[in-house]
């Protein structure tokens, strides 16, 4: 009887410690701000304002959901959207959380909704301020940079706009990309390039701009299960991965 009690003290503790350190990591997340920290480091990334509407995450930070992201236009161009992301999902393993200053990211989900690719009258293209554009390398600048296992990728609308023209010019593009999986992209830039390559790939924008991007990235069967599938096979056991329902990640699309 006395081994049981203890082993049920010593069970009572530990559950003691749980909910201590889980409170504690909600707390501390929600007085660091982390809104603003993961709107810094996106921008560091991208080298372009942004801003980030609603913000949630899990328990030790393991899943973090951005919705109503906007990329804001550089200096120069009439409009104030570059681009309109309406869901980012990124999906970590906790024990790299607390142990990598950079954790591989297992698991990301972006839906765009919206990109506008603007020359306005000076003939300065929009999309090329972006750092991964430029050529420039934002991860370079970072030690230890984000590595992406999966990526799925919904693109609705590329909007063209030609203000260098004698009369302005507008060109919309329904992509339709739905789900799109990718695979082994080794950092932010890479993320960034292949997303801009997809939304532009079957338009005639790329000639338009004179730009051509070629990102290296491996692509898998276009379907949430084999996205799904891949992320759980290189999750090293990540308990949030295996009971976080799949419609929290994808939505209900």
């Amino acid at each position: 009887m006395k081994i049981i009690k203890r082993i049920i003290f010593i069970l009572g503790i530990l559950s003691l410690v749980i909910v201590v350190l889980v409170s504690a990591v909600f707390f501390v997340a929600k007085h660091i701000r982390i809104k603003d920290i993961v709107e810094n480091e996106i921008e560091r990334s991208l080298g372009i304002n942004v801003t980030i509407g609603e913000i949630s995450f899990s328990p030790l930070l393991v899943h973090i959901g951005l919705k109503s992201v906007i990329i804001h236009n550089p200096e120069g161009f009439i409009e104030d959207e570059l681009a309109y992301i309406e869901y980012l999902h990124f999906v970590f393993d906790p024990i790299e959380v607390l142990s990598r200053p950079r954790p591989n990211i297992y698991l990301t989900a972006i839906d765009l909704k919206r990109l506008n690719i603007i020359k306005n009258k000076s003939g300065k293209i929009n999309l090329k301020e972006l750092t991964p554009v430029k050529g420039s390398s934002s991860a370079e600048n970072s030690q230890v940079p984000f590595y992406f296992d999966v990526v799925v990728l919904n693109v609705g609308e590329v909007q063209y706009i030609d203000y260098s023209a004698p009369v302005k010019k507008v060109t919309k593009y329904n992509i339709g990309i739905k789900e799109a999986a990718f695979v082994g992209l080794k950092d932010e830039n890479a993320v960034v390039k292949m997303i801009v390559y997809k939304a532009i790939q079957n338009t005639d924008i790329g000639k338009l701009i004179n730009l051509t991007v070629t990102p290296v990235f491996s692509a898998i069967n276009d379907t949430v299960d084999a996205a799904w599938s891949t992320a759980k096979i290189g999750s090293k056991g990540i308990w949030q991965i295996g009971t976080m329902p799949i419609k929290l990640i994808f939505g209900d699309k």
